[in-house]
């Protein structure tokens, strides 16, 4: 089963139990991946993370049986999982631009949120960025010293990070280079579009003596990564995240490995064409 299939079956699977509880150890079942590899290649796929999506659906039946059932809109929101029906209201309006009571009463044109078609979706993106060509490499074991923090996803935390990295730098006594450093995104089985997750700015060192006070280290074995060169703005970093586990994972042959995905940053990363490299953990 390939890539596509597995994504394609959790979501009938999400079609098939709409109405019900829907867990992301469920869901990620069904594709046979773990939870965090599963949100990753899903939300890359079809454009949405994985609540989002299951949201946008329910909305969206509950938007065809407004029209075609005389079902009470209290009970509606209650089918389909909303605490309230002032919480099924304000969804429905911030999705749709209109109550259900107008909706109901008006029937006005609104575009529904239809189930996807992940095979179709991906051989739309085929030929974007066709630019993302990868090399495979064997990396050697190496040691690293930084700071660690736990994050969510998209927040400045990392950038805050960062800076505290960047001021005490010089304390590392065993650095490798002054002008190359990383960002670990540490493997977690569990983790969803939605958890906070464990972050190290960090630097290679050829020892591990006279650690700074404060700081963490960790040693990365020896294992192949498919290394990625995103180019440009740091707000596009996501379009090239769903370009790896959306457009190329699937077509690669490749596995993902449950391995810290890494961020290499030296002196390409700064100005308007700044650039810097992602090695995704493969198999």
């Amino acid at each position: 089963m390939n890539y596509y299939d597995k994504i394609q079956k959790s979501i009938d699977y999400i079609e098939q139990h709409l109405k019900d509880n829907l867990s992301a150890c469920s869901i990620a079942e069904q594709a046979f991946f773990s939870v965090t590899h599963f949100y990753r290649i899903f939300q890359a796929m079809v454009g949405d993370p994985v609540k989002e999506y299951i949201r946008k659906r329910r909305l969206s039946q509950t938007a065809i049986e407004l029209l075609t059932s005389d079902i009470r809109i209290i009970e509606l929101a209650i089918d389909y999982g909303f605490e309230s029906q002032e919480v099924f209201t304000r969804a429905f309006s911030k999705q749709f631009g209109i109550t259900p009571v107008r909706y109901r009463r008006q029937q006005e044109k609104i575009v529904l949120y239809e189930k996807v078609n992940v095979e179709k979706k991906a051989q739309m993106k085929l030929n974007l960025a066709s630019f993302f060509v990868p090399r495979i490499i064997l990396n050697k074991t190496f040691h690293v010293v930084g700071l660690k923090q736990i994050v969510k996803p998209g927040s400045d935390s990392i950038g805050t990070l960062w800076a505290a990295f960047h001021e005490r730098r010089s304390e590392i006594e065993c650095s490798s280079s002054t002008d190359a450093w990383l960002g670990l995104c540490e493997y977690m089985p569990d983790i969803t579009d939605e958890s906070d997750f464990t972050y190290t700015a960090c630097v290679e060192v050829y020892d591990f003596n006279n650690i700074p006070n404060g700081m963490t280290i960790k040693t990365i074995q020896c294992s192949k990564y498919a290394v990625f060169t995103h180019r440009g703005s740091l707000n596009d970093l996501k379009n090239t995240y769903n370009y790896i586990y959306g457009v190329w994972l699937p077509e690669s042959g490749h596995e993902l490995a449950e391995l810290d995905t890494m961020e290499y940053y030296d002196n390409r990363a700064s100005g308007s064409d700044s650039e810097f490299d992602i090695y995704i953990p493969v198999k």
